[in-house]
């Protein structure tokens, strides 16, 4: 379980680094894999993650309240996106990939590479 924690806060590091230097090419990428007419699939992902984190924070007790935390919220987010209109979740996606202020995406990256950085930090 070490290892799926390991490889999570690595991508958040590696996808928040992108986010913020390459913010324009990195959103395109992201669009291509995420934005679809099947919201109903994107609601996997976070909810894989979120139980992942939720299940190794049990496993590791010097990351539990960080990991257990984030993975209540990545599960959540799964929930909502898989329960929530798909027309919501939809707008949701194309405001994200299309409309959102590069500032915006940038500060989103800088929080996900702060948490990477924070989840391998407490990893041992």
């Amino acid at each position: 379980m070490k290892i799926a924690l390991y490889v999570i806060a690595i991508l958040w590091v590696i996808s928040g680094t992108f986010l913020i230097i390459y913010t324009e090419q990195t959103r395109e990428v992201l669009k291509k894999l995420f934005l679809t007419d099947k919201v109903k699939l994107v609601a996997f992902l976070p909810l894989i993650v979120g139980l992942v984190l939720i299940v190794g924070a049990f496993f590791n007790r010097d990351v539990f309240w960080l990991a257990f935390i984030i993975g209540l919220l990545a599960t959540s987010k799964g929930i909502y996106f898989f329960a929530a209109p798909p027309e919501k979740v939809k707008g949701f996606m194309e405001w994200w990939f299309i409309n959102a202020n590069p500032g915006t995406v940038r500060l989103f990256g800088l929080i996900g590479f702060v948490l990477g950085v924070a989840l391998l930090s407490y990893l041992r």
